[in-house]
């Protein structure tokens, strides 16, 4: 198995997660700084999802034809760029075009990192290499995230961003020694008539249907869980920020271990079963979280959850990409990823709509029943795949 890639892409992984969660994180300084409410500078994310989805489909559609390691450099020299532009922003509406521009690298670069890691390892291995590489998820918040907050408590915001674009210029030079792969030598025309064939066959095939509802679950149930812990902590605790931070550390941290770990079991045991394990492990932790009190159960609880999804995230995403040809891979992957950010925004607006209303635990049962979904889902509709292509790595 070739360590240098797998490591090369959980550079341009780590890359755009950090850089995402970093700026939710920075959200109150940059309000203040530029004189805009909390409400009005969530645009900045916003903008930048959105752009990162279009990214995905173009990319993921065009790499399919034309190669995922152009896309790669060039994805990570553009999202250099657009956080040096950031550092230099001075106004509100500068900050956000420069924002927008570096969501659509972002995009590239998780779109076709993930497609690439499908392409270049056998189905054998790949559980245990794409969990290492999506390790890079949670190291993020664990190391990417409190060194940003550092920065800019000591040197300001404009800095976070121009040490992003530092990295960045560092993981494309790294980057620039990615191995080559084939590329589809048709015309352009027959490429963009292949690509539309492709979409309409997708929409036929039930597996397809099913595993793009996986992914609005998988990112939905988790992501809901996570955005209204902290206020939930604060309001029926009185947990301080520092207190707070410390419970993430810990999900962090028994996702960074589980995350190999995941993928080495999927490898000897298959990826289906270690999938739908991890989601009812997962299912039931996020149940139990608002019933428990502060102190040790809770921290063991908030571990079980980081440890539920960092073990489905390899075998999860190594079986997805094995459900269809290489040639097809990439508009899967950027159809997937879409379908996850349409989860995202879901329950970014029902479940701030639900704890209003209902408390925490409305939530969390929401986020534990998309999650048993998922597992269901994995259960009734998608088979282990026989591989499509061995590659010796």
């Amino acid at each position: 198995m070739d360590y240098r890639v797998i490591a090369n892409l959980f550079l341009l992984l780590f890359l755009g997660v950090a850089d995402n969660q970093m700026v939710a994180a920075l959200l109150p300084v940059l309000g203040g700084s530029l004189h805009k409410t909390v409400e009005v500078a969530g645009m900045l994310v916003v903008v930048y999802s959105v752009t990162a989805a279009i990214a995905s489909f173009v990319a993921g559609a065009l790499s399919d034809h034309y190669g995922r390691r152009k896309f790669l450099v060039a994805g990570v020299v553009v999202f250099a760029a657009a956080s040096w532009i950031s550092s230099q922003t001075q106004t509100f509406s500068e900050l956000m075009l420069a924002r927008a521009l570096t969501g659509f690298a972002a995009g590239t670069i998780s779109t076709c990192s993930i497609a690439f890691a499908g392409d270049w390892f056998a189905y054998n291995v790949r559980g245990r290499a794409i969990g290492m590489v999506s390790s890079a998820y949670f190291a993020a918040p664990i190391i990417g995230v409190p060194l940003a907050g550092q920065i800019a408590d000591h040197f300001g915001w404009h800095r976070v961003f121009l040490f992003f674009a530092g990295l960045a210029f560092i993981v494309a030079c790294i980057s620039l020694f990615l191995p080559s792969e084939q590329v589809n030598p048709q015309p352009s025309v027959d490429k963009l008539r292949a690509t539309i064939f492709v979409f309409r066959s997708f929409l036929k095939r039930r597996d397809i249907v099913a595993a793009l509802c996986v992914a609005f679950f998988v990112s939905a149930g988790l992501v809901g869980f996570i955005t209204y812990i902290g206020q939930w902590l604060s309001d029926h605790f009185k947990i301080p920020t520092s207190g707070i931070t410390l419970v993430f550390m810990v999900g962090g941290l028994a996702s960074l271990a589980g995350a190999p770990l995941g993928g080495i079991l999927a490898d000897r045991w298959g990826k289906r079963k270690v999938s739908i394990a991890s989601n009812f492990l997962l299912a039931l932790a996020v149940a139990l979280v608002p019933f428990l009190r502060w102190g040790f159960w809770l921290f063991l609880v908030f571990g079980a959850t980081g440890l539920g999804a960092a073990f489905r995230q390899g075998p999860l995403t190594a079986l997805m990409t094995e459900m269809v040809p290489t040639g097809q891979r990439g508009f899967f992957i950027a159809l997937r990823n879409i379908a996850s950010q349409l989860g995202i925004g879901a329950i970014a607006l029902v479940g701030g709509i639900l704890y209003q209303h209902n408390g925490y635990v409305a939530v969390t049962t929401l986020c534990a029943v998309m999650t048993m979904l998922v597992a269901i889902l994995l259960a009734t509709h998608i088979v282990e795949p026989s591989p499509l292509i061995e590659r010796a790595n």
